[in-house]
């Protein structure tokens, strides 16, 4: 049977691909000696659940990962599952399939792989997000001087067009010298990070008066199954590499850095997942393995919108290192299957949902912070709001005799929502259930907005509608249109796939596709694509 590796290139577009192909030898020899073709997500087309279809090759509704926030019933509004995160499921993904029947499996990142609730010995887990923890995420500014930043004192001083940065290192103070405008090599810090003491590593860049810091990514023991395969890749790939997981979209948005060095932060992003994927799987054994790249994904969200030269050029700076990280892998395994998660469309404007529920009432806001105790409905993400019903979300607030009253005033205000610049009504099907919904589903979804708009969740912005900002907010988007944001890619090549052939199907297909490869049988709503595969396999 051989190896089977497969490759999850985040974003990835087919229109894009067609596009940029003649450019990317890799792409090229697999479309020209394997199979490729057009992937069809599934809906919504966001990437916590494409990647559950993807991997349990069962559609959104079978294997419960329905949005970013899964709503459970006897669960406060405010505290959903996260759909990063392997409770969400309610099916066993493809790795679990394997690795039950006794193939060696690794799985080097997916939203839905840890924690571990498997428990497998021949199963490998990682998902290097993990080591970023929330209110410690982003990066952060250090001005002349002494500077508290996460309950540790960092100095600079700055002379002679040099910055001399003492940060909180392992053992105590360390210091580094800056230059101007050029990045540090990874810096091992030591912090605080909810009242946990933690050891992190990140990147520094002097500007003109202050020096900026990269998210860091933390040695937390909870982004690997294995304990002793973490400290090794800690030790050998994030100290030496840098763990910059995203081109870092929040400093560029927050004017901190510019275009050419978030285009830097890209590669720190690339040098990471490739020298990380790579140390792993040729160090260790394994007949299945999952990995990933979530560049062209980034790069699309803030510049595939934008019409202008240097933003095309820097989209296709994705495709180009994506093309890198498939030449680098080509050949680990005897059978390569590369897809993405979904497409892009661009956008010109953002609209919030969350903002609507607050004008018309029913979400209640305390200094920029949800008010639970007085919020009656609440977008989370994916299309999805949710009723904050009696006796179904624990400290609910509406009782079932309002329900209905409440649903027919929110779907109104939905229906008669236009942009007022040009008339165009925003949602383009909106749905909404005669009775309360049960877990894992709204109320009310959203299942199609106008070409140009995207959804947010966020809270605190003051219009309900607003345009989108070049290099600053994300100018294109993918999820609710239906449309190219629905088509993402499928590349196949090895002994078991056929030559030269070009193939349609449905990112619920793989999974089953794979298993095929090695006789084991999945329950699952896709197919085998039994037109890739050589017969008698």
């Amino acid at each position: 049977m051989g190896k089977v590796l497969l490759v999850v290139l985040d974003g990835a577009s087919f229109h894009l691909l067609k596009e940029f192909k003649d450019d990317l030898r890799s792409f090229s020899t697999i479309i020209k000696e394997g199979i490729w073709g057009n992937l069809k997500s599934v809906f919504p087309s966001i990437t916590p659940v494409a990647l559950a279809a993807l991997f349990s090759g069962k559609e959104p509704e079978h294997n419960g990962v329905t949005g970013p926030k899964i709503f459970i019933k006897n669960k406060p509004l405010y505290k959903p599952l996260s759909a990063f995160s392997s409770t969400s499921l309610i099916d066993e993904p493809i790795w679990v399939y394997l690795s039950k029947k006794g193939y060696k499996t690794i799985v080097l990142s997916s939203p839905q792989s840890l924690p571990d609730k498997w428990k497998m010995n021949n199963l490998i887990l990682f998902d290097p997000y993990k080591s970023k923890m929330k209110g410690c995420d982003q990066g952060f500014l250090i001005k002349d001087g002494d500077n508290m930043i996460m309950e540790k004192n960092w100095k600079l001083s700055i002379v002679d067009n040099k910055g001399i940065l003492r940060y909180p290192g392992e053992e105590g103070e360390e210091e580094i010298t800056l230059q101007k405008c050029v990045w540090s090599d990874p810096i091992k810090i030591k912090t605080v990070c909810r009242r946990k003491e933690l050891i992190g590593v990140t990147r520094a860049l002097l500007k003109e008066n202050y020096v900026y810091v990269l998210p860091p990514g933390f040695k937390n023991e909870e982004w690997s199954n294995d304990k002793d395969i973490e400290e090794d890749v800690w030790n050998n790939v994030s100290l030496k590499n840098g763990m910059i997981l995203d081109g870092d979209y929040h400093g560029l948005s927050n004017g901190l850095i510019n275009l050419k060095e978030y285009m830097e932060t890209v590669n720190f992003a690339f040098s990471f997942f490739s020298n990380y994927s790579l140390y792993i799987l040729k160090k260790y054994e394994w007949d299945f393995a999952i990995t990933y790249l979530p560049l062209i994904d980034n790069l699309q969200h803030l510049l595939y919108g934008i019409d202008n030269e240097e933003a095309r050029e820097n989209v296709k700076k994705g495709y180009i290192l994506s093309d890198d990280f498939i030449s680098y892998h080509i050949n680990l395994g005897d059978n390569i299957v590369i897809c993405s998660d979904h497409g892009i469309s661009k956008v010109q404007k953002r609209v919030y949902i969350n903002k609507l529920l607050e004008k018309i009432n029913l979400l209640k806001l305390n200094e920029d912070r949800i008010d639970w105790k007085h919020t009656k409905a609440f977008y989370g993400g994916g299309g999805i709001i949710r009723v904050n019903l009696m006796n179904r979300e624990r400290y609910g607030i509406v009782n079932k005799k309002e329900f209905p009253k409440l649903i027919r005033y929110i779907m109104r205000n939905l229906e008669m929502l236009e942009d007022p610049e040009n008339h165009v009504r925003i949602f383009t099907s909106i749905y909404a259930n005669e009775m309360p919904a049960d877990d894992r589903k709204g109320d009310i979804a959203i299942m199609g907005v106008s070409k140009g708009y995207s959804l947010s969740s966020m809270i605190g912005n003051t219009d309900i509608i607003e345009s989108v900002i070049p290099y600053r907010t994300s100018t294109a988007d993918h999820g609710y249109y239906k449309a190219e944001d629905m088509e993402g890619i499928i590349l196949m090549q090895g002994k078991n796939f056929r030559k030269g052939q070009s193939i349609n199907c449905r990112i619920t297909d793989i999974a089953p596709t794979i298993s095929k490869i090695f006789n084991v049988d999945m329950r699952v709503d896709g197919r085998v694509l039994t037109e890739a595969l050589i017969q008698g396999i």
